[in-house]
């Protein structure tokens, strides 16, 4: 497959001999050019000599590709038209660059002019380079257009390129960190562990959401066609007290456990108040208090413990620490995405707070906690206000053309 050349082009709303001086000058080339980090003009021997010069480029601390280029010469049309031809290349071997070709091209127009580039260059390494290249190329492509966009800004609105790339590496940097701690979250603590945390806190939501349903007998009451037994108070005032915890039916003042078979006419014990009434005054009028047992009995025969149906079950609670985890990866993955940087930041922005408040009221000791869920929210809070406002009308290689429009 023959390989493409690298093409960029952009519209600059500045005067042409602006962007000659921007571009032909070394030490302000270098500022706005991604591609070199320094730019060294060698001095020419005679006026018909082409322009040499040497480069350096810091990969990473430490590393540092160093080359070597020339401009063969300006050519300039009728209409205008500028045009300066480079030839370029390094021989250190860590570059896959061997040497290459190409030319910058100023087309003016009524609002300013049309700054473009072509280059190609040789791969050393065989068919490995070529491999490399395949990956390496769609790099030194996006650099271009991105260095010619900082150009772009610098001219038009006096932005400093350090400042600009300065904001774009720092959005660069919080969303891969948002990135991490996103897909971190969500895999390891719930779903590869599952922290019992995790389970905890989605368990006292649903026992909050329980109860709320349940009301605070903490049973819901079925009615049918027979008539519902006596109120709580009603059995108060007869002398019988109901506890609906441990479900058993007592009189008031009685401190008799329960017994473990459930509810019945078993569940309802009659023993001496600390009035000291005696049996035979209990027993005294035995169809008035069989009366109330039987009407208690058929009121707890229609009383059930079955939850209501809406309401979560607590066993669920892993599986839905699961989802949570699935979504958080979701979104962690968003923030790889080329575009929607500043939505993801306004909706940390919001959510932050939500999550905060919804951990506390799960569980408020965890506010106690070294390295809690208040502070670290805290933080990515106050990282996504920043990133919100630094990621606003950034330099994008996106603003560029990168492929030259076929003519006829």
């Amino acid at each position: 497959m023959k390989k493409k050349p690298i093409y960029v082009e952009v519209d600059i709303l500045a005067p042409i001999e602006e962007a000659w001086t921007y571009t032909q000058n070394p030490k302000l080339h270098e500022q706005w050019d991604l591609r070199f980090t320094s730019i060294t003009y060698i001095e020419k021997k005679s006026v018909e000599e082409p322009q040499r010069f040497t480069y350096e480029t810091k990969v990473m601390p430490g590393v540092v590709v160093r080359g070597w280029g020339e401009s063969k010469g300006e050519h300039q049309k009728k209409d205008g038209t500028k045009t300066s031809s480079l030839h370029f290349g390094t021989p250190q071997k860590i570059s896959p660059i061997a040497e290459g070709r190409g030319y910058w091209q100023y087309i003016p127009h009524e609002r300013g002019l049309t700054f473009l580039t072509q280059y190609d260059y040789d791969v050393r390494y065989g068919k490995l380079g070529k491999l490399l290249d395949a990956m390496f190329r769609p790099i030194m492509g996006w650099a271009t257009a991105l260095s010619f966009d900082v150009l772009k800004r610098w001219l038009e609105k006096g932005e400093n390129p350090a400042s600009q790339y300065r904001r774009f590496f720092l959005t660069i940097f919080i969303r891969i960190l948002f990135c991490i701690i996103w897909v971190y979250h969500g895999l390891v603590p719930k779903i590869i562990v599952q922290h019992p945390t995790e389970v905890v806190l989605v368990e006292n939501i649903l026992e909050k959401d329980l109860q709320s349903e349940l009301g605070p007998s903490g049973y819901r009451v079925e009615q049918s066609g027979v008539g519902v037994g006596p109120s709580e108070t009603e059995l108060e005032q007869s002398g019988y007290r109901v506890r609906s915890s441990e479900t058993d039916v007592r009189p008031s003042g009685i401190g008799k456990e329960p017994s473990e078979t459930g509810l019945g006419l078993s569940g309802i014990e009659k023993e001496p108040s600390e009035t000291g009434l005696g049996p035979s005054e209990i027993n005294s009028e035995p169809s008035e208090t069989e009366g109330e047992s039987s009407k208690i009995k058929l009121n707890l025969s229609k009383t059930t413990a079955k939850p209501n149906e809406d309401a979560l079950s607590w066993n669920n609670a892993n599986k839905i620490v699961i989802w949570i985890g699935i979504a958080e990866i979701l979104f962690g993955l968003c923030w790889l995405l080329p575009r929607g940087k500043r939505l993801l930041f306004g909706a940390q922005i919001i959510v932050f707070p939500f999550l905060t408040i919804g951990a506390l009221l799960a569980d408020i000791t965890i506010a106690t906690a070294p390295f809690n869920p208040v502070t670290f929210n805290l933080a990515l809070w106050v990282l996504s206000i920043i990133g919100f406002i630094i990621s606003k009308d950034m330099p994008s290689a996106r603003r560029c053309i990168r492929k030259r429009e076929e003519t006829t």
